[in-house]
């Protein structure tokens, strides 16, 4: 069919099931935008800062389970929103991103704001290109989307020119086939992990992000029921086990000066879907090559990555777990499936222990001002929708959320991932849009919220109904518990003491609610405790985008 590229582009959105393009458009897009107005199907959601427009796309994304799409303004644009890009590119979100790019007449100039952005997002996607031919818009759309979706899903980064998107020819504009991309893992590595793991007595199972996106937490659960083995996180950006299961155990902590004990408690490691492992500073952990340890992924680049693994499952997680549950059964027999179910149940009976002392210990600084993080979200647990969906970047305040929480469902939480700040605002409305009929909650820092604070302004342009709880501990606590961390006697400075410099807002505290009403949405400030609970509920009700910013304890240090 003959028509001008950019129609065809807008085209392939449209076979494609895309119905948002997230962006903030500038002088290249032009083009992009005069085709937009001819298709009313397409809703474009402006964000004022690239940082809002990538963390939207990648809330959509994942909460869809589909790829979104992105258009940024040529290299400024890219560089603004890179930070989210290399979130995405960690975290595996499927996304087309794409920026507008000089005349290609033009850039052995060097024109304004032109630079080689295809080289800029290469090593933070899965693939990056420019088109240089209108014919090949369509094409080379259709690639990008399903390079996005297919597993180990990722970012990709298609850099348009002006004049491409403005030339005419003859177009391919044949709808993309589905493609099936669960790969089976090989039955030989299956059956070996199986006849490894049965034999233990103490195993230990480890989880991450690509479980859930697998679509697997209830396979999880039941080899892990099966197995009768303890269940820890090494990431929990989405539900990857329930977090009310009995067997359990919460997140683990690679840089944990206990991390290298509490992994020689175990006489076997199932991981699944998961890096092993990433740290922030230098503690290494260290493995002889002897540890019963199977790794399962569909990423094959993670498998046996940095350290040593007795079997390596290559493929999909949510038929690996499966089929390795079926062997396992015929490995363990009787006895051995009666002994799992012993362990299973002295974790259980542990684990309510433990979380009935928590409540308690809490309960001790019930009325301190500012407010225990701890109270914050016990309270909030009582007077949030069951079905509601949170989205997080509590960051230092997450430990008290997880404690607080049952998210056992599969997508009723997700949060940042990758470690560059500013997903949250954007990344709540991303998620709102994909499910319109749930109540959405962001619970923010003080700090993480001025990354991309400009997104309040979406949420008020559009009437997205996000309630964000921002955790004003007026300071970046994040980096002193890491400064404490630098001291460690490892580093030689055990009996240096930090001022903490450049950490603190002290001085000059953000008042979050004053800046979301000056973004036109309903701000609250919460300093007394007690004002907490109808607070929130008042701000749950309204049927409209709301900022509720309370003061907690800023942390011993």
């Amino acid at each position: 069919m003959r028509k001008t590229s950019r129609y065809g582009l807008l085209d392939m959105l449209m076979a494609q099931g895309v119905p948002y393009i997230f962006g903030n458009p500038g002088t290249t897009e032009l083009p992009f935008m005069d085709g937009i107005q001819d298709y009313p199907q397409l809703k474009y959601i402006l964000a004022l800062q690239e940082t809002t427009a990538m963390a939207m796309a990648d809330g959509y994304a994942r909460a869809t389970g589909k790829p979104s799409f992105v258009n940024l303004h040529v290299t400024a644009g890219i560089a603004n929103g890179l930070s989210m890009l290399y979130d995405a590119f960690r975290g595996g979100t499927p996304m087309v991103v794409t920026a507008g790019q000089s005349d290609t007449r033009m850039q052995l100039n060097e024109p304004i704001l032109w630079s080689d952005m295809v080289t800029l997002c290469r090593q933070y996607t899965k693939w990056s290109a420019e088109v240089r031919h209108g014919r090949d818009v369509p094409l080379t759309l259709k690639r990008a989307f399903r390079t996005a979706a297919t597993p180990p899903t990722g970012p990709v980064f298609l850099s348009l020119p002006m004049n491409v998107l403005d030339e005419t020819d003859d177009l391919d504009l044949t709808p993309p086939s589905p493609v099936y991309s669960r790969l089976h893992p090989d039955p030989e590595a299956v059956e070996k992990a199986a006849e490894l793991l049965a034999g233990s007595k103490n195993p230990l199972m480890l989880v991450g992000d690509r479980l859930a996106q697998a679509g697997a937490v209830a396979e999880a659960v039941q080899v892990a029921e099966t197995l009768g083995a303890a269940v820890m996180a090494l990431s929990f950006s989405e539900v990857n086990f329930p977090m009310g299961h009995s067997q359990f155990g919460g997140m683990f902590d690679p840089d944990s000066s206990r991390a290298q004990t509490l992994l020689g408690k175990y006489d076997a490691i199932l991981a699944v879907g998961c890096p092993l492992f990433q740290q922030f500073v230098y503690s290494p952990l260290v493995f002889t090559g002897k540890e019963r340890i199977v790794h399962l992924d569909v990423s094959a680049w993670e498998i046996e990555k940095n350290i040593p693994v007795k079997v390596g499952v290559w493929g999909d997680i949510w038929i690996g777990l499966q089929v390795l549950e079926r062997s396992l059964r015929q490995f363990m027999k009787e006895a051995g499936l009666e002994a799992a179910k012993r362990r299973a149940a002295k974790m259980g009976a542990l684990r309510s222990k433990t979380q009935a002392s928590y409540v308690e210990k809490v309960r001790q600084n019930w009325d301190q001002r500012p407010m225990d993080p701890r109270r914050l979200f016990l309270e909030m647990k009582e007077v949030l929708p069951k079905e509601a969906i949170i989205a997080s970047e509590a960051i230092t305040s997450t430990g008290p959320l997880f404690r607080a929480m049952d998210f056992s469902e599969p997508g009723s939480y997700f949060s940042i991932r990758g470690g560059a700040l500013g997903w949250g605002i954007g990344g709540a409305l991303g998620i709102k849009l994909a499910r319109p009929d749930r109540p959405v909650v962001a619970v923010i820092g003080d700090g993480s919220a001025m990354y991309s604070i400009q997104g309040l302004w979406t949420a008020a342009n559009y009437n997205l109904p996000v309630t964000y709880v921002v955790c004003n501990n007026r300071s970046y606590r994040i980096l002193k518990y890491y400064m404490n961390s630098y001291y460690l006697p490892s580093q030689g400075l055990s009996e240096r003491k930090s001022t903490y410099p450049g950490m603190d807002f002290l001085d000059h505290p953000l008042d979050c609610a004053a800046v979301a009403r000056g973004f036109g949405i309903r701000g609250f400030k919460v300093e007394d405790p007690d004002d907490l609970k109808p607070v929130l509920q008042k701000a749950l009700h309204l049927g409209k985008p709301a900022l509720v910013d309370v003061d907690i304890q800023p942390g011993r240090f």
